[in-house]
């Protein structure tokens, strides 16, 4: 019988073991299913002439909320969309850096990016400032062609000669001149030459005033470079642009940021006199169609998640059309939503102006889970300290909660987030938080967390033990005040969460087969003895 009873209270304790084993496993699951992010990424192209301009669109999966881009030529960026413009010619490795709570991915891409040289030779063309005045005359020569010419020969037409892109000549003789200058790159070389473009005179005389632009016409915001081309040498220069603006450079830039015509004036002035220029109707910007695209604050969190998007279209668009996916829309350039519900949704934003319309949309760009229980936590300045003890409590809960009920352990309590409470007494008290939302509620309590000490009660150091301070070095260390964790489950600090209920499942297993073991026959056993003689 007893071995029977045995019997029996070994197949209980393998029961009760399959059964929290059972219980482990699947407490299990949800810790170890958690997902880390899967890089992956898009652009608008992958190749042209430079400069060029790349948008990056990240199409990562399980909701990333950082990211980290290299794009190959010593930039980087964390945005979650960046555009990047490659300068030098090359192919350029893209590398996509993504992180959640769970973890991070990374997705590299060989010679992703090509960047050439345009293979189209130069059309040559240069303009001048002050090309007309007494001697000693100095002329800034300004190189305007096109097609990226990587070198330059300049003939001054007195001898001089020059190999920069924008050089300086002085001219020291009285006379007339042929300015030639050969661009030249990669697809070839052109020349221009301007016969009698410098013109000297042996005393000074009052400018004629004269200016060109290296662009006249442009999609809004326009930036403009003006150029002075007045004969005599001017000394001073006053611009207006046409839309309020002016300027007192001799070759000033300025940038147009309404769509319409505008007429340019500009006087120059030396010691002889002065001259005004002016072309009317000279810069056109004109509206361009608006390209959509837009960030967001926040991408995921717990219903009722409020998210502040921002536009980032460009083009000037005058007018937007969001739909948030929740049956919700805004005509706000940069609205504010509150989702309510549990989902994914995907955001559309539909961005307008006098030129058309251009769309973008990111799907499941919001992530909203279900609002839970609260967990009630919270931290304080202070855990000790002499009578009458100011003590600032910070509620450090989390899952949303709306209400908090405190008793700080004197009778006295609040139902401020994070109040401040006075102890007047000296004592060790307990505090308790109790957090609400609408799911539930939670508490936490923190036993003996503030000690009060009385004025009087101070222990006074003996002289021997004062002596062993100074020989020994100090023997307080600063008080270390530890938040307790919330209520509910956590991990040790720096350990993943999968690992004590992995160590758990494995003490387990060990004790199932020991008990397996016990339950075998001896080796030799035959089932019965037999009888002694």
């Amino acid at each position: 019988m007893a071995d029977l009873r045995l019997n029996r209270a070994d197949g209980i304790t393998l029961w009760l073991c399959f059964l929290l084993f059972l219980v482990m496993i699947i407490g299990l699951v949800p810790v170890i299913s958690a997902t880390a992010p899967d890089a992956s990424f898009t652009v608008n192209h992958t190749s042209g002439d430079k400069p060029l301009a790349v948008q990056f669109i990240d199409t990562s999966t399980h909701t990333p909320t950082k990211w980290f881009w290299s794009f190959g030529d010593g930039v980087s960026s964390v945005d979650s969309d960046p555009t990047h413009a490659y300068t030098k010619t090359g192919t350029y490795t893209v590398t996509l850096t993504v992180t959640n709570a769970d973890g991070s991915d990374t997705l590299s891409r060989g010679d992703y990016i090509t960047c050439t040289e345009s293979n189209a030779s130069p059309v040559a063309s240069f303009t001048s400032t002050g090309a007309t005045g007494a001697i000693p005359l100095t002329v800034k020569f300004i190189d305007t062609s096109t097609e990226n010419p990587t070198s330059w020969a300049w003939s001054f037409g007195d001898g001089g000669t020059s190999a920069e892109q924008d050089p300086s000549h002085t001219y020291t003789k009285k006379g007339t001149y042929t300015v030639t200058m050969t661009a030249t790159n990669s697809g070839g070389s052109a020349t221009v030459t301007k016969d009698s473009y410098v013109t000297v005179s042996e005393e000074a005389i009052a400018p004629d005033a004269s200016f060109t632009a290296t662009t006249t016409a442009g999609t809004i915001p326009f930036t403009v470079k003006f150029i002075d081309t007045s004969s005599n040498s001017p000394t001073s220069w006053l611009w207006t642009f046409g839309d309020g603006y002016s300027a007192l450079t001799q070759n000033p830039t300025h940038t147009y940021t309404q769509a319409g015509d505008y007429t340019v004036t500009m006087t120059a002035t030396n010691s002889q006199g002065s001259s005004t220029a002016t072309e009317p109707d000279y810069i056109t910007a004109e509206m361009a169609v608006p390209i959509a695209s837009f960030k967001a604050d926040v991408t995921s969190g717990t219903a009722p998640l409020v998210v502040q998007f921002n536009d980032t279209s460009n083009n000037s668009p005058t007018s937007w059309s969001w739909y948030f996916g929740d049956e919700g829309s805004s005509t706000v350039q940069n609205p504010l939503h509150v989702f309510n519900d549990k989902g994914s949704y995907t955001i559309v934003l539909t961005v307008k102006n006098s030129e058309g319309s251009n769309s973008t949309s990111r799907p499941k760009y919001i992530n909203v889970s279900a609002l839970v229980t609260p967990s009630a936590s919270f931290s304080v300045d202070t855990s000790s300290g002499l009578e009458p003890l100011t003590v600032h409590f910070t509620d450090t809960s989390i899952n949303k909660p709306t209400s908090w009920q405190w008793t700080f352990g004197d009778g006295s309590s609040s139902s401020e987030q994070n109040p401040v409470h006075t102890y007047y007494s000296a004592g060790t008290y307990t505090i308790v938080l109790t957090v609400t939302n609408s799911q539930g509620s939670d508490t936490y309590t923190s036993s003996g967390r503030i000690t009060v000490m009385g004025t009087t009660t101070l222990p006074t150091a003996t002289p021997a033990i004062t002596e062993e301070v100074m020989t020994m070095g100090p023997t307080n260390a600063p008080e270390v005040t530890q938040t307790p964790a919330a209520s509910g489950t956590g991990s040790l600090s720096g350990t993943p969460s999968w690992l004590i209920p992995a160590l758990f499942i494995i003490v387990i297993a060990v004790v199932i087969v020991i008990l397996i073991l016990r339950r075998r026959p001896p080796r030799g056993y035959s089932g019965s003895r037999g009888r002694d003689l």
